[in-house]
């Protein structure tokens, strides 16, 4: 079982749409349990082990692709997302550039570890949907991808 404790004065218990996509995120991240305390409130979650045979309580549907052909770079965890490369103040994939199949494109800090995100595919970068520094979500579209087409 992992618990996180956290002392934030301004604490507030997740609504029912935030609670679902944290036991998604959760399990996503193959962690069991999550337990928040701040002060005299607390909010915890316990994951029990779900067969095959029973529905996910939370499903990330999977991308259609735009109209205008473009693929979308999802976060495959939750985390603080970097575009920078590390120790330089240059984006990894500024919009108009091009990115090889399985280029980083962003990185993910999960406290001290870090993750790449990398491209499904070649493509030119059309559209950076995220900032750096922001706190994502599994499932987040972090920008999309116009894919070359051999």
């Amino acid at each position: 079982m992992t618990s996180l404790q956290n002392d934030f004065a301004l604490f507030q218990i997740p609504t029912a749409d935030e609670t679902a996509q944290i036991i998604g995120w959760l399990r996503n991240a193959g962690l069991d349990s999550l337990e928040v305390t701040a002060e005299e409130r607390s909010f915890k979650i316990v994951l029990s082990s779900i067969t095959a045979s029973e529905p996910a309580a939370v499903q990330i549907s999977e991308t259609v692709p735009k109209q205008d052909d473009t693929v979308a770079v999802k976060s495959p965890y939750f985390g603080v997302l970097s575009l920078l490369r590390p120790m330089q103040n240059e984006p990894l994939a500024p919009v108009g550039s091009s990115i090889n199949a399985g280029d980083t494109v962003a990185l993910l800090s999960i406290g001290p570890m870090q993750i790449s995100v990398t491209a499904p595919c070649a493509g030119t970068v059309a559209e950076v949907l995220t900032q750096n520094g922001d706190l994502t979500g599994y499932g987040t579209t972090i920008l999309t991808l116009t894919p070359t087409h051999d």
